[in-house]
């Protein structure tokens, strides 16, 4: 269920066209269409992102993470009032180079927490001559070593330092899981 909610989210913020969501959720092409219709009615706020973010690249030729760093993006069109088209009224399909606009501030924003939790969790792990290793980034996942008696105080340290990563109007939420092997890993 969790999967399908965040395909059909992404997919939607990402432009994806009611024939490709129709696929992927198995329902007609209207239906899709009416699902992404009572998407943006539900969250006004996405459909002003995607405008707002369209327009500042179009502007400025780039768009930038929450953090400041840029990405050079050609290719944007004039956006209609609300990206509907003006003659029908249905939501303009994002192309190649505003679909990378949108995404770019989303993944490279979320790149740039990852890389920053990082940077803090070696900083504590060093300072605290802690016996733990990172390991491995895996998308927005850290990957870990320590021994078994030094877990819950790893455990505690990643916690801490990831959800204090930045400062956001909405928390972020960290889970943390431990194991003898990572196929073993469970919640803590």
């Amino acid at each position: 269920m969790r999967r399908g909610a965040k395909a059909v989210n992404f997919g939607i913020i990402y432009g994806q066209s009611p024939f490709g969501l129709a696929k992927g959720l198995g329902i007609t092409k209207e239906e899709a269409a009416d699902f992404i219709e009572r998407y943006f009615a539900t969250y006004p706020g996405v459909l002003g992102y995607l405008v707002d973010t369209l327009a500042m690249c179009r502007q400025q030729g780039y768009v930038k993470t929450l953090f400041e760093r840029r990405r050079a993006i050609q290719g944007v069109r004039p956006a209609p009032p609300g990206l509907r088209e003006p003659k029908t009224g249905t939501l303009r399909m994002l192309n190649v180079p505003e679909r990378t606009a949108v995404n770019a501030v989303i993944q490279g924003t979320a790149a740039d927490l990852i890389k920053l939790a990082m940077i803090r969790i070696h900083r504590r792990l060093r300072e605290e001559r802690s016996p733990a290793r990172m390991l491995l980034q895996i998308h927005d996942e850290l990957l870990f070593e320590t021994p078994a008696d030094a877990a819950a105080d790893l455990a505690h340290l990643v916690r801490e330092e990831m959800s204090a990563v930045a400062e956001l109007s909405v928390p972020l939420k960290v889970d943390v899981k431990v194991g003898p092997t990572w196929a073993e890993c469970e919640a803590v």
